[in-house]
């Protein structure tokens, strides 16, 4: 960047990959390639960025040399410039105005998903079908959940959540599932976990699910099993407290766990517990690192939701399990339930645009509403001051 010269005009630009939000008279600019910050209350400030994302200035706005020494203008440009969000070029340097091609979200608006659903349907929304979990029981019909099965387009992710091992012929629906090219998860407590045949074992990873208090013999005996056999294993450690966390920190440690998740788990009583753990601050919110598309993502679809379905044992099917039924997988096709879900349901499409998140400027850096807003009855979980 050359150094400004005095008495002149010149075209401000914002970068490509600058996410830009004005909520309120409140602006935000976010570096996705550096995860940088700006942001300004200030009047003229706000107008000069309003007008830079016009579509019709197409992100390249004139800024006269009177309008650029103004305090509050020149000090923006300043921080913009010093953190590579955006420049300033000489009008005589430029025959005509220069072109800069700001990302702008411009897939489809939701009235446009709920009047004509097979907008989405028709952009291969089935290939998006990335992760479905079959809950099972004894009462599982295997011929007709095999049937179904046969006819799931692509390779989602299967999770095999339940008691597997009280399904009637279950070693038949183990076989179909190990003949599946697809990724599959056994979800099962650790205290329910058995061997694993020697023709599966190698096709299947066990995600084990871990509640405190811990009952040490029936952890050694699941230590025991998992080492008799090859089989990759997760943890997801299920936490109602920062007692619990540390506990499961000692375990970590202690058997040289490598691959696990924690997971808060609200009881009504352990508020205080998901305010420090769970709810995000200011800080945290820009400390994670998107992209423009990321950020785009959050404003269409639910980053937690989308493409995945919980299929229960007597076929009916959820996109979410607090949500009511979009369907049947024994009297309807995958293409209907995926159809109802875009023209019906409110979980793949569960963003933040309700109150107080749409007054807010870090609105779509936020994660998608997740199944714990469900939980505690709130519309957003962060410690933000609006």
């Amino acid at each position: 960047m050359r150094d400004i010269e005095a008495a002149t005009d010149y075209w401000f630009t914002v970068e490509p990959y600058v996410y830009v939000s004005i909520v309120n008279q409140h602006a935000l600019l976010y570096n996705t390639l550096g995860g940088t910050v700006i942001e300004s209350d200030q009047a003229e400030v706000i107008e000069l960025l309003q007008e830079t994302l016009h579509r019709e200035n197409g992100g390249v706005v004139l800024l006269t040399y009177e309008r650029y020494t103004q305090k509050e203008i020149n000090g923006f440009i300043n921080d913009v410039r010093e953190k590579y969000m955006g420049d300033i070029i000489d009008v005589s340097l430029s025959k005509g105005k220069p072109v800069q091609l700001l990302p702008y979200f411009n897939f489809f608006d939701k009235d446009e998903i709920y009047s004509k659903p097979n907008v989405i349907l028709n952009r291969n929304v089935l290939d998006k079908l990335s992760e479905i979990s079959f809950h099972v029981d004894h009462t599982v019909d295997v011929t007709k959940l095999i049937s179904f099965l046969q006819l799931l387009p692509g390779q989602p992710t299967f999770n095999i959540t339940g008691e597997i091992w009280e399904v009637e012929n279950y070693v038949e629906l183990l076989a179909f599932f190990d003949r599946h090219p697809s990724p599959k998860n056994i979800v099962c407590s650790y205290t329910r976990i058995k061997s694993m045949q020697p023709a599966f074992e190698n096709n299947f990873l066990y995600r084990l699910s871990v509640h405190f208090p811990l009952d040490m013999n029936q952890w050694n005996h699941s230590r025991r099993l998992l080492l008799d056999q090859p089989l990759p294993v997760e943890y997801i450690f299920d936490v109602l407290s920062l007692e619990d966390c540390q506990q499961v920190e000692q375990l970590i440690e202690q058997f040289k766990i490598e691959k696990y998740r924690i997971n808060p788990v609200y009881n009504g009583d352990n508020l205080p517990f998901f305010e420090e753990t769970v709810f995000l601050t200011k800080e945290d919110i820009l400390s994670a690192s998107l992209s423009i598309k990321d950020i785009f993502s959050r404003q269409l679809i639910n980053i937690y939701d989308f493409g995945k379905v919980h299929i229960m044992p007597n076929g009916d099917t959820y996109a979410n399990l607090n949500h009511p039924a979009v369907g049947n997988i024994f009297t309807d096709s995958i293409y209907e339930i995926v159809y109802k879900e875009i023209k019906e349901g409110g979980s793949w499409l569960r963003i933040r645009e309700q109150t107080p998140c749409n007054d807010c400027i870090y609105q779509w850096l936020c994660p998608s509403p997740s199944n714990y807003e469900i939980t505690l009855d709130r519309p957003n979980l962060c410690h933000v001051k609006r």
